[in-house]
């Protein structure tokens, strides 16, 4: 089993610290850049509005919801609890972004540089090749949520302090804080590497959205399916379960489905 596995681990190492080089330094200032912000808009963007007058209904009524927050009188943000109830899926946004923008790049300059070709003909299994690429995007997405959470803590704890807001946030949140960033990346980097490996036509940076439909299936779950998880207060737990055990299975059959599907000449005869 360690003979099996160290390999693995360290060709995954090896993939995320040239990844690293080449794109960490993007990575770092667009998860602080945007982490940073958002922290600073939830508390002072939003503190003087209480609604919205086109989603009534998506912004709470009432201080019963898996965030509250009240300012300094005690009374209760209607507004400013619902954008910090949102920003589970706002980082998982991020870091499924950061997968689509990443992966393409290393997988690319794998192709130009006749990397990818020296790999193929060495007798690193195809199935494991796949696993490196992902496991670097996965460990580049990781570093981007970090980066955005830490910079979102400090930026909106400071700002809380300066306008007085207090907040309580339920044990759900964090969980929800951990799931969703998470399974947005996974699905993201696996959809991105479907797209590279099998249709590497799409790496093409002057191809219109530089990935067109690839991206936007990559991208679609955390614009669309996830966020609406945190507006079930009731259901939030098993939601979040589901949404974690379907985008294992997903990627997991995505990543064989990709293995079975490669050809070497789809990649060196593009």
């Amino acid at each position: 089993m360690t003979m099996t596995t160290t390999p693995a681990r360290r060709r995954v190492s090896a993939f995320a610290k040239r990844a690293w080089i080449q794109q960490g330094s993007i990575t770092v200032w667009l998860a602080a850049l945007v982490g940073g912000l958002f922290g600073v808009l939830v508390f002072l963007g939003s503190s003087g509005v209480n609604t919205i007058t086109s989603m009534p209904d998506l912004i709470p009524s009432s201080p019963d919801g898996l965030v509250t927050v009240s300012d300094a009188n005690g009374e209760f943000l209607p507004m400013t609890s619902y954008l910090l109830l949102m920003t589970p899926a706002i980082l998982g946004m991020l870091v499924a972004i950061v997968a689509t923008l990443t992966l393409p790049g290393v997988v690319a300059d794998d192709i130009a540089g006749g990397g990818i070709e020296a790999l193929l003909a060495g007798p690193i299994p195809r199935r494991s090749l796949f696993d490196s690429y992902l496991g670097a995007a996965l460990t580049l997405s990781s570093a981007a949520w970090v980066i955005a959470m830490v910079a979102f803590a400090l930026t909106s704890v400071v700002t809380a302090i300066i306008v007085g807001a207090s907040v309580a946030m339920m044990w759900v949140y964090w969980i929800a804080l951990l799931v969703i960033p998470f399974s947005m990346g996974l699905w993201s980097a696996t959809a991105t590497l479907f797209g590279a490996l099998l249709y590497p036509s799409s790496l093409d940076t002057k191809a219109g959205l530089n990935g067109g439909p690839i991206r936007l299936v990559a991208v679609l779950p955390a614009l669309i399916a996830v966020p609406s998880v945190l507006l079930l207060p009731d259901w939030v737990l098993p939601a979040l379960g589901i949404v974690l055990a379907t985008t294992l299975l997903a990627s997991l059959v995505l990543t064989r489905l990709t293995a079975r599907g490669f050809r070497s000449t789809r990649v060196l005869g593009d």
